[in-house]
């Protein structure tokens, strides 16, 4: 893990993989609602022989200290100076759920970053229930956690092992996490999506009830050479529920990204 000072607050990462001499991809990864770059470890373990991996604790979330933000656009800002600070001048941006809509974000404002850029289980527009907003509402009020209900964000299959282990991962301020639905809730770039000119992958669960997979069809259809990929057995948590999947997908679509313009 390290560390680096943006906008006078300290934002921590993940990082795995040292490749010298420009071997392989510079990824940087962004969490979802709630949780922390900690979530991506096990996936950045398997590709770290190849590339080089960075996942954000965004501002508020796991060893980043201070509060969160209500806006996607916020978040975006703290991950592009993220990759300046490391020096990345480009990169390819993985983002998962509220991590795709600041991907996408990035991918508006910042394509010159990019080399490419993965949307997990997210949408171009993200509506959230009015019954999780209302928990998180009361949980952050009361200041505790929310009560978990699996079927929102894992496939009926999925073992109780996997929700154990991405729930312990989730542990974030209960205020923090409600900005973050909040943030959801309000992001919307459906009528820009063609505008975006990286080359993309949209993967999502077959199963993802919180962003189903009609969100990432719109991509495919969208978004210029938009590829599509969707995972039987999976819900929310497809990187997780399908790990190998998941890793596999990633890894054939770093290997298919044109050499990088840096």
């Amino acid at each position: 893990m390290g560390s680096v000072v943006i906008a006078d607050r300290t934002i921590h990462y993940h990082a795995a993989g040292r490749h010298p001499g420009g071997a392989g991809r510079r990824v940087l990864y962004v969490h979802g609602t709630g949780c922390a770059g900690s979530v991506w470890l096990p996936h950045m373990a398997a590709i770290s022989d190849a590339h080089t991996a960075v996942a954000i604790d965004l501002p508020g979330h796991g060893q980043s200290p201070g509060r969160g933000f209500r806006g996607a656009a916020d978040y975006a800002n703290f991950t592009v100076e993220l990759a300046k600070a490391l020096g990345w001048s480009r990169f390819v941006l993985v983002g998962h759920s509220l991590g795709g809509a600041i991907a996408l974000l990035t991918a508006l404002y910042h394509p010159e970053l990019l080399d490419g850029l993965v949307l997990v289980d997210t949408g171009a527009r993200l509506r959230v229930h009015p019954a999780l907003l209302r928990s998180a509402r009361e949980a952050a009020e009361a200041g505790r956690s929310p009560a978990a209900d699996r079927s929102w964000s894992f496939a009926s299959t999925t073992p109780q092992s996997v929700v154990d282990a991405v729930q312990a991962l989730s542990a974030t301020d209960p205020s923090v996490t409600y900005g973050d639905w909040i943030a959801d809730d309000t992001f919307d770039v459906l009528s820009r999506l063609r505008d975006i000119r990286v080359p993309a992958l949209a993967i999502c669960g077959a199963d993802d009830r919180l962003t189903p997979v009609k969100y990432h069809r719109v991509f495919a259809e969208q978004i210029p050479g938009c590829r599509l990929e969707i995972v039987d057995g999976a819900g929310h948590w497809m990187f997780w529920e399908q790990a190998e999947t998941f890793t596999r997908s990633v890894r054939a679509f770093l290997d298919t990204l044109p050499p990088s313009a840096a």
